[in-house]
């Protein structure tokens, strides 16, 4: 929560496809409250969050973000099975676009002001990673923080030379003090930034200090976090998040006039272009004959989800607006013409049986060759990790009371027959109350005392002869098998 006295930190939480949200978190808060955003004294995400977090400490321009998230979105909807077809490498090219559109010296601009949190594979512990000596760190950070087993690949990627994974699974909202904290998620909850409804269910799931309602809409969001949706959706999704940051500044009395947005670096271009307040007022309807008040259309707006409004997004963020039209533009060409006909889509759906097993053969020797190079470090890691989860089920598998077995292959002294001096055997046992019972028995449980009693019973049916001094339900002295 934002508290002007002790500081505050601002947290964006793990969402997948739908980092585009905390875009228009930023955004609002940005044009009409922009010291939450640079006086924070630290930043934290997870996952999309993490992603999110870089890109706004790196001061890239917003129509070059949205871009970014519009792309990755189509390439992953570009082909029939979408993020699940063979020849689509999540990690790899999540990388590749990273190297490419975040400056060179992005790890001196977010060393010390951010916090991304991962997921140690070798503990399932939570480390938050603040300090990083190269842009590889913070490529290799973000990389291993949106990493999920199996859905992005295979061998979990390394930062520093430790292998990571998805900070969802152990953090998905980290933050160094809750109660100083602002939080921001996509999905409806208990978050200080979130969608809110009028509904009267109050049945809520924590999921790694992420607080989400169980209701349908949650449902959908978390689908459309793995799976992509239209880019359309894409732009709603970010729409919202500027009417729910505009929602919290109301509610907690620093909401201001629309400001500029103050980048924390300039864009290559020169200084941005101020926007006039005017353009950003509350919205005018649309139909002459029924004007509703502008607070009850505003009230409306950011109770539910808003279908795609050209009036109403102007009316919003003008620069929001234009950089999600442009983000939303199909490539221009003949060939993405003609994928775009209806009959064209058909086609290929129908001859996917036969494309499919050419792709995914083409897909797999690309994989091979990118992975050349880190063969045999991936080669180690399954090797100790096969070994670790075996260790792991054989230590829940037998109990840690058992007897372990000496060295030379003989069973421990209790369960060893030796000889008396009579020449008879019998077992070995510590001297205890000759009164005792099974559940004092010297070996320390029920099971061991059963143990030595149908030993004993055993060697009496063999030998035919009969204990002397000893009950048939406990243990004697030194458990004596003497005979007459």
């Amino acid at each position: 929560m934002f508290d002007s006295e002790r500081g505050w930190n601002l947290s964006f939480s793990g969402c997948g496809f739908l980092g585009i949200y905390h875009v228009g978190v930023t955004r609002c808060l940005s044009e009409r409250a922009p010291h939450l955003l640079h006086g924070a004294r630290k930043l934290f995400g997870c996952s999309g969050g993490a992603l999110h977090c870089v890109t706004f400490l790196a001061g890239m321009p917003l129509d070059r973000v949205i871009h970014m998230i519009m792309k990755l979105a189509r390439v992953a909807r570009s082909r029939q099975l979408g993020i699940l077809h063979p020849a689509f490498h999540m990690s790899r090219y999540l990388r590749t676009e990273l190297h490419k559109d975040l400056p060179d010296n992005v790890h001196q601009l977010v060393s010390g002001r951010l916090g991304i949190s991962l997921t140690r594979v070798a503990d399932g512990k939570n480390v938050l990673v603040s300090h990083f000596r190269t842009k590889n760190d913070v490529v290799d950070a973000l990389v291993c923080s949106c990493f999920i087993p199996f859905y992005s690949g295979l061998f979990p990627p390394s930062f520093q030379g430790e292998r990571y994974m998805d900070g969802g699974a152990s953090d998905n909202v980290p933050f160094a003090d809750s109660t100083t904290t602002i939080t921001v998620s996509p999905f409806y909850g208990e978050m200080d930034i979130c969608p809110k409804d009028r509904s009267t269910n109050f049945l809520f799931v924590d999921f790694t200090k992420l607080s989400m309602r169980l209701c349908t809409q949650n449902a959908y969001l978390l689908s459309k976090a793995l799976f992509p949706p239209d880019l359309k959706v894409l732009a709603e999704i970010c729409l919202r998040g500027y009417l729910d940051a505009l929602r919290f500044l109301e509610e907690n009395g620093i909401c201001h006039s629309p400001q500029p947005d103050l980048s924390l670096s300039p864009a290559p271009g020169g200084p941005e272009s101020l926007e006039s307040p005017e353009s950003l007022e509350s919205p005018e309807p649309a139909a002459p004959e029924a004007e509703p008040e502008p607070d009850e259309l505003l009230d409306h707006l950011r109770a539910n989800l808003l279908p795609w409004d050209e009036q109403v997004l102007e009316t919003l963020s003008p620069k929001l607006t234009q950089a999600l039209r442009e983000a939303m533009k199909e490539p221009s060409g003949y060939l993405s013409k003609i994928r775009s006909f209806l009959p064209v889509k058909v086609l290929s759906y129908i001859v996917l049986p036969c494309t499919l097993p050419v792709e995914s053969v083409i897909g797999l020797a690309q994989r091979l060759v990118t992975w050349l190079p880190d063969f045999s470090n991936d080669i180690k890691w399954l090797n100790w990790a096969v070994s670790h989860v075996c260790s792991q089920v054989l230590k829940h598998l037998v109990p840690a009371t058992r007897s372990q077995v000496p060295a030379d292959g003989q069973q421990p002294s209790q369960h060893r027959l030796d000889p008396d001096p009579v020449g008879h055997w019998r077992p070995l046992c510590p001297p205890t109350d000759p009164d005792a019972h099974p559940e004092d028995c010297p070996v320390g449980s029920k099971a061991e005392a059963a143990q030595c009693a149908m030993l004993r019973a055993s060697l009496t049916l063999l030998s035919g002869s009969v204990p002397v001094g000893t009950r048939g339900d406990s243990c004697s002295p030194l458990c004596p098998m003497e005979t007459f």
